[in-house]
């Protein structure tokens, strides 16, 4: 049985909602509460990151050290669940530049991950001039021969 709505108007509730709407939130769940240990170990509240799950699982963490060769920029861990871990810093623009990833499995126990930060965060200076001031990244898609 059809209802009338006000204004005379026929109204079919099936052709106005999209009843097969997924509302499976459990890999935003899982994903957030990976990145959570990650953060809870190495010692950050989590109010300077997200975790993003579209098109996949992602996340930003902002990290309070900076790295020696990089002193004056600030640092980001990034993740995603194809190419795992890295660590990046903010050029003169604010973008993201991709410094160092770490190998191996994608989602390595949180505990890898927080040493693997210690220690890029405690490097000894190996470059001289390193400090990226002037720094603009190359546009994506072109390659500089």
């Amino acid at each position: 049985m059809e209802r009338e709505m006000p204004g005379d108007l026929d109204f079919d509730l099936d052709n106005h909602l999209d009843l097969d709407l997924d509302f499976d939130d459990s890999a935003y769940r899982h994903a957030r509460q990976y990145v959570r240990e990650v953060v809870t170990g190495l010692g950050l509240r989590g109010d300077s990151s997200f975790v993003e799950t579209h098109p996949r699982p992602a996340a930003y963490v902002a990290l309070d050290g900076r790295l020696p060769d990089f002193p004056d920029h600030y640092v980001a861990l990034l993740w995603n669940e194809l190419t795992g871990w890295s660590v990046a810093v903010e050029d003169r623009r604010g973008e993201l530049v991709e410094l160092e990833r770490r190998g191996g499995d994608p989602r390595p126990a949180p505990a890898a991950v927080v040493s693997w930060v210690k220690g890029l965060l405690r490097t000894e200076v190996t470059v001289d001039n390193r400090d990226f001031t002037a720094f603009v990244p190359s546009p994506r898609g072109v390659v500089l021969s």
